[in-house]
């Protein structure tokens, strides 16, 4: 009997806002957005099932799904310069599966201020994650 392959979602955080550099997430880097680079480069890492940007942003929204990533609306609670991507990744993967009426077995975190990761360094992560053991609760 085969296992199925487990579902690995790629959460990448990108707020709209940044006091250091404003609209950072969508600047391009080679002509190419942050968020849109990091998109590309999870959805080319073959053990990644799905790929989500979680934002308070319409013009990062609107980069990440021409890029191919579902968006998850990002709560203004969650938006401050003090929220972390933790919270995020966390609102971001309950949304998911109550959206989808499924259960994710691997989450992985994205930075898209990381413009030169490819899908070979995302396939590297994710394969060695979902091929671990699980861990007791």
């Amino acid at each position: 009997m085969n296992a199925r392959a487990p579902r690995v979602l790629a959460v990448i955080p990108a707020r709209g806002g940044s006091k250091g550099v404003p609209g950072k997430n969508t600047a391009r880097v080679g002509g190419i957005p942050l968020v849109a680079r990091a998109v590309r480069a999870c959805r080319g890492a073959p053990t990644v099932t799905d790929v989500v940007v979680s934002t308070d942003s319409g013009a990062v929204a609107a980069a990440a799904r021409a890029a191919g990533a579902h968006v998850i609306a990002r709560p203004a609670a969650l938006c401050g310069d003090t929220a972390s991507s933790e919270a995020a990744v966390l609102h971001a993967l309950d949304a998911f599966e109550e959206l989808n009426s499924l259960t994710v077995d691997v989450v992985l975190l994205v930075q898209c201020t990381s413009p030169f990761l490819t899908p070979s360094d995302v396939e590297s992560v994710a394969a060695a994650v979902a091929a671990a053991p699980p861990t007791p609760p």
